[in-house]
């Protein structure tokens, strides 16, 4: 069972249509994995559709926007507490594996550039297409350390095959992880195995220590 999740609001907003692609693509990829995380948005989707077909047409001041929100807010504990026993596997079908689309092949044959000796990187962000966002996937050989940074926006990590640990926790296969600029961290792979992630990032990451020499080169637009 997974251990990190998108926060209730991240998971609504999905259910909503009303996240970027690359911010969807993460969360679709955690559901891949998570059990619980896809209870969450199927309640919260019947929750929407039963307030639809309850509303009253009204003027759209912003008592209106506190009722419907003061309404969500008293359904919220249900859904959180409607956590049905999870099933033998934590694995979606593959047929709905969202990054299978954007890949020509599987993950272990595909073209990785070499960022160093142990970190390398496949760009889907042109892919996607959508500005504003860098979207890739990263492997970090086991053991290996990302040097300490933080954010200037916001990173959201799923974990696809491996794990690595932080200051604030360790991860496994499956996880989500959502970072800011709050957080600083340094990323280090479990040792039994290649760490392999789908990183969505909203503004670069921001080096420290002796590292932030490299925060010029890491600049995009």
């Amino acid at each position: 069972m997974n251990a990190w999740h998108p926060d209730d609001m991240t998971l609504m907003n999905y259910a909503a249509g009303s996240l970027s692609a690359p911010e969807a693509l993460a969360i679709a990829m955690h559901l891949c994995f998570c059990h619980e995380c896809r209870t969450h948005v199927k309640n919260f989707n019947h929750l929407g559709g039963a307030l639809l077909e309850n509303i009253t047409p009204a003027s759209t001041d912003g008592s209106s926007f506190d009722a419907l929100m003061a309404e969500i807010d008293k359904d919220l504990p249900a859904i959180r507490n409607s956590r049905p026993a999870a099933p033998a596997t934590q694995t979606a079908p593959a047929a709905q594996n969202p990054l299978q689309k954007y890949l020509p092949e599987p993950l272990e044959n595909l073209s990785w550039h070499r960022q160093t000796k142990e970190v390398s990187k496949y760009d889907l962000t042109k892919l996607l297409g959508t500005k504003g966002f860098q979207v890739a996937l990263q492997k970090i050989k086991a053991g290996a350390k990302i040097p300490t940074h933080t954010h200037k926006g916001v990173e959201y990590t799923v974990i696809l095959n491996g794990g690595f640990s932080d200051e604030l926790g360790v991860y496994h296969t499956g996880d989500f992880i959502a970072r800011d600029a709050s957080h600083k961290h340094s990323p280090t792979a479990l040792q039994n195995e290649d760490c392999i992630c789908l990183t969505v990032l909203s503004a670069p990451l921001k080096f420290t220590g002796w590292h932030r020499i490299l925060n010029p080169f890491i600049a995009w637009s």
